[in-house]
């Protein structure tokens, strides 16, 4: 394939992931995420001995006095990875699916931890909110989103071939056979 013909399929390619991913956090509507993540939440800190419970006011979940909003969901990560999977052409869709489903799972389930924590580091004293939540979730973020990548292209290993293609075709390689001047 030329190089114009696989720089189009890498614009398109990037295109659609965008706007799935764009389209997926922005366009529904979460309540019953943040709901359950609100629940799940609260059952976790009472299970560990923090006294919890959650709570809806307006259309909006709360643990304690804390508001569990949309990006409290992760469901932004879900969405960058449906973006980047849904497009994947060589990846069968049970395989997509399988993965969308572990992805979900798992970011769940590594919020309520990250809630749960937070909670405790500003209950116990050890940190303020204002670092309890950004810096730490934060960095939580960053290393399970890390994690998540590694999983995934063991599990799919197309998503790392294509990423290295991908930029190939923008920054062809190098060849090696040098000549010495």
């Amino acid at each position: 394939m030329d190089r114009s013909k696989r720089l189009r399929n890498v614009v398109l390619y990037l295109a659609v992931a965008a706007a799935l991913s764009l389209g997926l956090y922005y366009l529904p509507n979460y309540f019953f995420f943040e709901k359950i993540t609100a629940d799940s939440s609260s059952a976790v800190l009472n299970w560990i001995g923090i006294p919890a419970q959650s709570w809806v006011k307006d259309s909006r979940a709360f643990v304690n006095e804390f508001e569990i909003e949309r990006m409290c969901t992760g469901v932004q990560v879900i969405a960058v990875f449906v973006g980047i999977l849904v497009p994947l052409r060589q990846v069968p869709w049970k395989r997509k699916l399988g993965a969308i489903a572990s992805v979900a799972v798992l970011v769940f389930l590594a919020n309520i931890a990250r809630i749960a924590l937070e909670v405790v580091l500003l209950y116990k004293g050890i940190l303020p909110w204002s670092l309890a939540h950004y810096p730490t979730g934060l960095i939580l973020g960053v290393f399970s989103v890390a994690f998540l990548v590694i999983v995934l292209d063991v599990f799919i290993p197309e998503i790392g071939d294509y990423a290295i293609g991908a930029i190939e075709t923008f920054l062809p390689r190098r060849s090696s056979s040098a000549t010495p001047s």
